[in-house]
């Protein structure tokens, strides 16, 4: 369920550490996975943690555990990533894939390195280069937006190109965003992720991915928030 990455890219705001938890349906089943996040930053550096699991009647035909996670410096105020990390298990299947990314700036490159259960596969460069990953991009969204429609590179966008396109379709006290990641997931999905943002502190209430497997529509809802200072 990698769509799933599409309601991730939305979940804290800036501060000390944050902790939210996401509730997603789909169609017509009720929660169909749980995501957990954790953002913490100092003046120095940043982590992004997040935790999915699928539940319910989806769990007993796919248990799948996805982690992502971003870490890296801060400079001025605009998170910096160093390293990116994917983890996806799959229990049905016995199968566990684990993705890291190193964000080399002085080279102007990403290499990605990647292990099939626990065994290393292959060692290569991405084809483009960018000072973002999804997770990074939506944070610095408050300071890089300067008109209603702007185009990105961020790693997990297009795959070729990592080009993302962000789209403010209403202003006000919920900021409502379009999100074309270019990453088509499921069949009748386009990669496109809905957002519903509460502009006060930059926290995502509401996420949706439309016609996703030409059933219906994935939606993220957020559960609980609590603020660490």
């Amino acid at each position: 369920m990698r769509v799933i990455l599409l309601l991730i890219i939305a979940i804290l705001a800036y501060s000390k550490t944050m902790l939210a938890k996401y509730s997603a349906r789909f169609g017509i089943f009720k929660e169909v996975a749980i995501i957990k996040a954790k953002y913490e930053v100092n003046q120095t550096h940043y982590k992004i943690s997040t935790y999915t699991t699928t539940t319910g009647f989806i769990k007993s035909i796919a248990n799948v555990e996805q982690y992502y996670t971003s870490e890296g410096i801060v400079k001025n105020g605009i998170l910096i990533p160093k390293k990116f990390i994917k983890l996806i298990i799959r229990h049905n299947h016995k199968k566990k894939y684990l993705a890291i990314y190193e964000f080399d700036y002085k080279n102007k490159k990403i290499t990605k390195i990647t292990y099939y259960n626990d065994k290393f596969a292959y060692k290569k460069n991405m084809p483009y280069f960018a000072k973002n990953d999804v997770l990074t991009l939506y944070f610095n969204l408050p300071k890089l937006l300067k008109n209603n429609h702007q185009t990105f590179k961020a790693l997990g966008g297009e795959e070729h190109t990592g080009r993302v396109d962000v789209d403010i379709l209403k202003k006000g006290k919920i900021i409502k965003i379009k999100a074309n990641l270019y990453n088509k997931v499921f069949a009748g999905d386009k990669g496109i992720l809905f957002l519903d943002i509460n502009s006060s502190n930059w926290v995502t209430l509401k996420g949706k991915v439309l016609n996703v497997l030409k059933i219906g529509t994935l939606k993220g809802e957020l559960k609980s928030f609590k603020l660490i200072p």
